[in-house]
């Protein structure tokens, strides 16, 4: 390691390989994305202040999470999760299964486990938005459903509705709403300061005595050993050993299962009986399978929420064959599905990676969910990198930007929303899945609770200690975060401002009432080639990140200023089918298409102030790039528009965005919608063209190009033609 000292700090260096700005392939993006990861866990909340917290409780953690109410939003991303909390706190009045008194209230009448999933995703969701925002309203709401659990627990303690206890295991799912509104409660239990009339110790116990006493086998079936996390959590906060037992059990016995159902399933092939379901049982997490590197057969968010299990496990024990597992689980979601916006195709099994594979909104909350974990166990910057591409393109891409509405799936190409235009799978082909609702899917209404949750959990995860009683900067947007460092646990307060990702400077003030000495981590997303940190105006030399992280080690003092600075540079990434994307930094450009937005007030599930939104375009959009990939920088114009808007005060910063890019184009004539054979009318997104079948114009034009989040009708991969 090389240091250099200047003015009393030591700045951390390590090298790192830079990729160069030209054209990268699929592939060297996606190896790009996952290179150095030596490890994948996952961390729970910690109490802020150190007497609170038990001693060594996650002794392997590299980075660990601070609690609800350390980290204040500010700027547009305030804006932002105010907009987000009025369709939160909306959805109980407006829309099925998120009504007041229904499901985790006493509401024991359900056709499937599914209500009680979607009204407890909007619970924990709504919860954490309540907490980082200090909304105390949301609250009152999202807490009706914890309250109410908490105070009416079965005789031998269990949590839940009698329907889940001790009805239709529904193949592995009876138990995996828990799993959903337990997180609330860790979030409501974890929060600084505690909530009036909520009892830390009392949730703690209370699900102590649920998970010790419950007699169903979180084993079998398919998501039931999610509570595993929630287990977990509750060792931590009682130090029963008996739950560190039974999660290891449990994980150990369900890996042994699910090699049991490959062997099963190749028997079967062979001897030309019925293989296995469409899905695996066990989330196609057998080792051999994910140690293999092959494309996943699981449906996204099983597959992100059980394999982030045994990080969770590695905090707790130290063992070995736990990390390496879960490396290995999330390397198959980069080398095989990953798509340009940051999340992988899941619709709702993991598919391809072109232009109209599609992502299920649950599946942007839940693997940025799962890399936060990641982020955690590791320590690596790698994996903010992937938080930040999932949430400044595929969360904001499906969301509506008077946050009014969202998609249930999204995807790179979408060139109408409406309510039967659905190009991306067989199963749903033509339902209105893409258009931007309220509670898209209506009946299967899990996108409208979890949609909620991303957004919170990116703040709660924008600050982080490290081992050493440090602080880092993990994930970058307006804030402000409050914690103790250093040898003495001294309070520092670190505020951020910035209008990143729109703009490349981030400073950070320090407020103490005292001199501190401590390690502070600024995060180097791996695009970035030429970061440069200032100290109060005076440059502290080469930066060369280690894992991801400059550290400055010094004694700060009230009224320090540290500017980072990250140049973003253009680059193209190419796509199955002759495709082309262009990026510049964490943000991915698309071609935005003129719109005609309709709107429809659906009884039971949207309102006439917040009703279904169908979108059809007005604009073009048959044209290919003429880029050379080779030629990135020197062909595509980064250009700055001029802005009335303050950025500080953007409620859609995207939409305002002071960058935009202009690329070289020919329109392809005979390139036109796809349609249903069987109704004309009805029309598709249509695939991107075979190369040879078009004419193309000789006419060379420029594109103008902005960021994704900024689009709802969009093209982000483009045909690919000669520069």
């Amino acid at each position: 390691m090389k240091a250099d000292r200047q003015f009393g700090e030591e700045l951390d260096v390590m090298d790192q390989k830079n990729s160069e700005d030209t054209g990268l392939n699929r592939r060297e993006f996606i190896k790009g994305a996952v290179a150095g990861s030596a490890a994948l866990a996952t961390g729970l909340p910690q109490i802020l202040e150190a007497e609170k917290a038990a001693p060594s409780s996650r002794p392997y953690a590299e980075l660990r999470s601070l609690p609800p109410g350390a980290i204040k939003p500010e700027g547009w991303v305030r804006l932002h999760m105010e907009g987000q909390a009025r369709l939160a706190s909306a959805l109980p009045e407006i829309s099925y299964p998120f009504f007041k008194g229904t499901f985790w209230e006493g509401e024991e009448n359900s056709p499937a486990w599914f209500t009680w999933e979607q009204k407890a995703y909007w619970v924990d969701g709504a919860t954490r938005l309540a907490l980082v925002l200090g909304d105390e309203a949301l609250l009152v709401k999202a807490r009706a459903s914890l309250d109410y659990t908490l105070s009416h627990p079965s005789s031998n303690g269990f949590l839940g509705p009698k329907f889940l206890e001790f009805g239709d295991d529904f193949g592995g799912l009876n138990r995996w709403p828990n799993t959903v509104l337990n997180r609330g409660f860790m979030a409501l239990a974890d929060a600084q300061p505690t909530p009036d009339k909520v009892d830390p110790e009392k949730i703690a116990e209370s699900l102590q005595k649920h998970y010790l006493n419950d007699q169903a086998s979180y084993i079998s079936g398919t998501r039931n050993i999610t509570n595993l996390e929630v287990i977990l959590w509750c060792y931590e906060r009682t130090r029963d050993r008996k739950l560190l037992e039974m999660a290891q059990k449990t994980w150990d016995q369900y890996m042994k299962d699910a090699e049991d159902e490959v062997a099963a399933a190749a028997r079967a092939a062979t001897n030309g009986t019925v293989g296995r379901r469409r899905f695996s049982m066990h989330a196609d997490l057998a080792r051999s399978a994910v140690f293999a590197d092959t494309p996943i057969q699981s449906h996204g968010v099983s597959y992100a929420e059980i394999s982030k299990l045994p990080a969770i496990l590695y905090l707790y024990t130290g063992r070995e064959d736990y990390r390496k597992f879960v490396v290995a689980a999330q390397r198959r979601i980069f080398d095989h599905h990953m798509l340009i916006d940051g999340i992988p195709s899941s619709s709702e099994g993991y598919a391809g990676t072109t232009a109209l594979d599609e992502h299920e909104t649950c599946d942007i909350t839940d693997h940025a969910w799962a890399w936060t974990y990641v982020l955690q166990a590791t320590g690596e910057g790698v994996w903010g990198d992937h938080i930040e591409r999932a949430c400044f393109n595929a969360h904001a891409g499906v969301t509506r930007t008077d946050w009014k509405g969202f998609q249930y799936f999204g995807s790179p190409n979408q060139f109408l929303a409406n309510l039967n235009c659905d190009h991306g799978t067989e199963r749903w082909f033509g339902s209105r899945r893409l258009a931007y609702q309220p509670n898209p899917a209506q009946l299967i209404g899990c996108c409208g609770g979890n949609g909620h949750r991303f957004f919170p959990n990116y703040v709660l995860s924008m600050w982080m200690q490290t081992k050493d009683n440090g602080m880092a900067a993990t994930l970058y947007g307006p804030s402000t975060v409050t914690a103790k460092v250093g040898s003495a646990n001294q309070n520092v307060q670190i505020t951020q401002r910035t209008n990143y990702p729109f703009e490349e400077e981030i400073l950070f003030e320090i407020k103490a009432d005292h001199p501190i000495s401590f390690p502070l981590s600024l995060r180097i997303p791996a695009w970035c080639n030429a970061p440069h940190i200032k100290v109060n105006g005076v440059s502290v030399g080469s930066v060369l990140p280690r894992n991801g992280f400059a550290i400055l080690r010094r004694t700060f003092k009230s009224g320090d200023v540290v500017t980072l600075n990250l140049p973003m540079n253009v680059k193209s990434t190419e796509w199955p089918n002759n495709g082309i994307g262009i990026e510049r930094g964490p943000l991915v450009y698309a071609l935005p298409i003129e719109t005609k937005w309709t709107s429809v007030a659906e009884a039971a599930y949207s309102s006439e102030d917040f009703p279904t939104w169908e979108a059809n375009p007005l604009g073009e959009w048959n044209y290919g790039i003429a880029l050379d990939p080779a030629n990135v920088t020197s062909q595509v114009e980064v250009k700055q528009k001029h802005y009335e808007q303050n950025l500080e005060t953007s409620a859609w910063l995207w939409s305002d965005a002071p960058t935009i890019l202009t690329v070289p184009a020919r329109k392809l004539e005979g390139w036109g919608y796809e349609t249903n054979p069987k109704e004309p009318h009805q029309r598709f997104t249509p695939h991107l063209p075979d190369p040879g079948s078009l004419k193309v114009s000789d006419q060379v034009e420029r594109l103008t190009l902005v960021p994704f989040g900024a689009t709802q009708l969009r093209m982000s991969i483009f045909p690919k033609l000669n520069g």
